[in-house]
């Protein structure tokens, strides 16, 4: 009985395990984890983001992403101009070497529009991201429902040509 104790442990031990670097995706020197999207409505623009390590020695750039659930995915940044929060397509996220870059709300995010159908929470949006020098990676972002509505994180203000959104820095 101790035996079958002991093997049930250690194969809910190496579930867990595994389900901790289910979110985490490598190419070459760079490592992209916790991987996720917010989708708020139908009709509107979904958000992704994740936490890019760069282990090398060398920088690196994350240049696009895409995926075959979307007609396109940009990357976006926040910028404060006049007082005013704006939202700006940029061409690519710096990923220094040695260092991190966050995919966050209310900073650098991928704006994901155009989606063939509305995932619910707990799906799965595959998309594939572009480094400069380490190359593409496939990877899945997990949906999840918003805690609390986010002024920033409802690009319903979107406009399908990318121009700049400006929202109330107050509203934040």
């Amino acid at each position: 009985m101790r035996i079958l104790s002991q093997i049930v442990l250690a194969l809910a031990l190496t579930a867990g395990s595994i389900y901790a670097y289910a979110s985490d995706y490598k190419v070459g020197s760079v490592m992209a984890k916790h991987a996720w999207a917010r989708v708020t409505i139908a009709d509107r623009p979904a958000a992704g983001y994740m936490s890019v390590h760069n282990m090398g020695g060398d920088a690196d750039r994350l240049v696009s992403a895409s995926s075959p659930m979307a007609e396109r995915v940009e990357l976006h940044t926040h910028i404060m101009q006049d007082n005013i929060m704006k939202m700006r397509r940029v061409d690519a996220f710096d990923v220094p070497a040695g260092g991190t870059t966050e995919l966050a709300p209310g900073g650098n995010h991928l704006m994901i529009f155009g989606l063939k159908h509305l995932p619910k929470p707990g799906d799965m949006i595959p998309l594939t991201v572009v480094f400069e020098k380490a190359g593409s990676v496939d990877m899945q972002l997990e949906v999840r429902k918003a805690g609390h509505k986010m002024k920033d994180d409802d690009h319903s203000g979107h406009s399908e040509d990318g121009d700049d959104t400006k929202h109330d820095s107050h509203s934040e």
